[in-house]
C-alpha cells in the first residue's frame, strides 16, 4: 500500500516537472521567435550600414549619412521662412 502511494506521489511529481519544463520551453521559444522577428525587422531597415532615412519604395533606398548633429539642425536658412502665406481665393 506504501509503495503504491510512493508510486503514484512521483508519477505526480514526474507530470508536473514535465508541464513546468513544456510551459518554461514555450515560453523560450516565443521569446526567441520575438528576438528573431525584430533583428531580421531591424536588418531590413539597414542599408550598408547606415540608416535608411527619408521616403523609401521598393526600388529606391535613401540613405542619411549625416551625423546626428548634422541630422538635428535645420535645412532653411535664415532669411528663408518655414511657413508660406497663403490667401484663400473666393
Amino acid at each position: 500500500m506504501i509503495a503504491f502511494l510512493l508510486n503514484f506521489i512521483l508519477i505526480i511529481i514526474f507530470v508536473a516537472f514535465v508541464i513546468v519544463c513544456v510551459t518554461a520551453y514555450r515560453i523560450y521559444r516565443s521569446f526567441h521567435n520575438m528576438k528573431r522577428k525584430f533583428t531580421s525587422d531591424f536588418g531590413k531597415n539597414k542599408a550598408g550600414g547606415q540608416w535608411a532615412g527619408g521616403q523609401k519604395s521598393e526600388d529606391e533606398v535613401i540613405i542619411d549619412r549625416r551625423s546626428p548633429d548634422e541630422a538635428k539642425r535645420k535645412i532653411f536658412s535664415k532669411n528663408e521662412g518655414e511657413y508660406v502665406d497663403f490667401e484663400e481665393e473666393k
